[in-house]
């Protein structure tokens, strides 16, 4: 008795080498990471061509977005841990909580004018050194 085996079809890559090349030369190419995923979703969700595009362009800005200001920090030599994501909302610790929320909803930017905060930091009760934060708003 013969059996046949049928064997599975070959996954293919859905991208393929002239497409790869395409992005890679508008500079697009780490839209490749996601770009298998979009077009999943966009087949699952039935997307317009219009509206696939405009998720894949704001994967990419958001992408260069994040990357630019990862670069900058690095460049200022901002401690990577010091991000307002990361505040401990339960330290022991006394603030202007009405001015606190003020600043970190960054309203003051759309103004003419910057910000500058400037205070003692202090580590178990012991001042280290002062502390600065500025922000210039004068357009490049």
């Amino acid at each position: 008795m013969a059996t046949s085996k049928t064997t599975p079809p070959a996954l293919t890559d859905p991208i393929g080498p002239d497409l790869k090349q395409i992005l890679r030369t508008l500079k697009l190419g780490r839209l490749l990471d996601t770009l298998p995923e979009r077009l999943t979703l966009a087949k699952q969700q039935h997307l317009a061509h219009a509206d696939f595009l405009e998720l894949v362009l704001a994967d990419e800005v958001t992408r260069r977005d994040t990357n630019s200001a990862t670069l900058r920090a690095r460049a200022a030599g901002l401690d990577p841990g010091m991000r307002l994501e990361s505040w401990d909302t339960t330290a022991a610790v006394r603030f202007d909580q009405q001015l606190w929320n003020e600043l970190t909803s960054l309203r003051f930017l759309d103004g003419p004018h910057g910000a500058l905060i400037l205070g003692p930091v202090v580590v178990k009760g012991i001042q280290r050194s002062s502390s600065c934060l500025y922000n210039d708003t004068t357009p490049l």
